[in-house]
């Protein structure tokens, strides 16, 4: 049981170290952080300029949350385009 102790103290002691250590810039960001970014940036969508329409003049958006491009039909500004 001794071994188990001084494991987990050790592991403790290694992440406040650790914590201590980082800086805030190299931090994971958080999901209040990644909502702060949404804010930020005004919108969910960007227009993706270097990126033609798709083969039904769809335009490509970058969706912020989701990760991923997605098209609209119309190049709509209020997407931040």
């Amino acid at each position: 049981m001794t071994g188990v102790g001084n494991a987990a103290l050790g592991n403790l002691a290694a992440d406040g170290l650790k914590a201590l250590l980082t800086k805030g810039k190299n931090k994971p960001a958080t999901k209040g952080d990644i909502d702060l970014l949404l804010e930020k940036l005004e919108g969910r969508y960007h227009y993706i300029k270097n990126l033609p329409p798709n083969g039904f003049g769809e335009f490509p958006y970058y969706d912020l949350v989701e990760g991923k491009i997605v098209y609209f039909k119309l190049h709509n500004t209020a997407f931040n385009g």
